[in-house]
């Protein structure tokens, strides 16, 4: 188990290092967007001061428009990064509180090293804790973590050597069982709790590499904004095709169908049956109105006639 913990415990470091490296350079990329959009306020700014007549004013309203919607989705980026942020911190100060918890029902207090941060507070989804804080959340729960290994290699060093140490015999068998149980169960739960790390390291990953694309389109989006030289007309407008008329994209599948011509098989009362005027629906056309010859319906009675005696 010792060299795999040990890979386990810098492949951790080196992911993790990852992560805050692309958090740094999120936090680069937000410094420049704010810089941008600061230069497109200022620039509305003095256009305004030096045209103020009212026809400028109204073609200067388009320019603000378009920085006002700059503005509104770079505070949505801005949310989002405090919001993983906010988990980051929230996922490893919960997870730094369970090992630290069992690590003191398992180890003596001698040999624990815990460091206090900043409560978390679930009320405050949004609150933004600094990179620091959250680096020296991970190293801290790393070195529980090896404060836990090393406890793991004592006990199975002693089990080795229990009969050695205190000659007792294989009368102590089911006790040196125990201790090895015992030792299992704490070697899983450190496994439990790299992959608990593990899963938070992908996940976090995974979010702040799509919020990196995001707001590094944003950021090009913006300065080809700022940077375009071009002045449109109506010959940049396209020849669009416009909609066709309903009747022009009827599908012929859709009309309905005519009746049939009676066949030589049919009898003279079968065919009689059919109104030559009467339009048959398709059973497509249940709920049509089917519109029928007014000969062939029944006539009439008086209502004496039809009222038993």
């Amino acid at each position: 188990m010792a060299n795999d913990y040990i890979f386990q415990n810098e492949k951790l470091k080196n992911s993790f290092k990852n992560i805050i490296s692309i958090i740094r350079e999120i936090g680069n990329m937000k410094n420049s967007v704010a810089s941008k959009l600061g230069e497109l306020k200022r620039l509305h700014g003095e256009m305004i001061r030096d045209n103020n007549k009212q026809i400028f004013l109204f073609c200067l309203d388009s320019f603000y428009y378009q920085y006002k919607i700059f503005s509104m989705e770079f505070e949505h980026i801005k949310k989002l990064r405090a919001l993983l942020n906010n988990r980051m911190y929230c996922d490893y100060y919960k997870l730094h509180n369970m090992i630290v918890k069992f690590c003191k029902e398992r180890l003596h207090d001698d040999a624990l090293s815990i460091r206090s941060f900043p409560v978390y507070k679930d009320l405050e989804p949004f609150q933004e804790y600094c990179i620091e804080d959250i680096s020296a959340l991970h190293e801290s729960i790393l070195n529980l973590l090896n404060s836990l290994y090393l406890e793991t290699v004592h006990k199975e060093n002693s089990i080795l050597h229990y009969n050695d140490n205190h000659k007792v015999g294989f009368s102590i068998s089911n006790f040196l069982n125990t201790l090895t149980h015992e030792n299992r169960i704490l070697q899983d739960q450190i496994t439990l709790y790299v992959n608990y790390i593990s899963f938070f390291h992908i996940s976090q990953q995974k979010q702040l590499k799509r919020l990196h694309h995001r707001i590094a389109d944003f950021y090009k989006e913006v300065d080809e904004n700022i940077n375009m030289n071009y002045t449109f007309s109506i010959e940049d407008i396209k020849d669009d095709h416009t909609i066709d008329t309903l009747d022009d994209i009827l599908d012929p599948a859709d009309e309905i169908p005519a009746a049939p011509a009676p066949s030589a098989e049919q009898s003279p009362s079968q065919t009689q049956e059919t109104a030559p005027n009467t339009l048959i629906a398709s059973p497509n056309e249940v709920n049509a109105l089917v519109p029928v010859a007014v000969e062939s319906l029944p006539k009439f009675k008086s209502l004496s006639m039809m009222i038993p005696t």
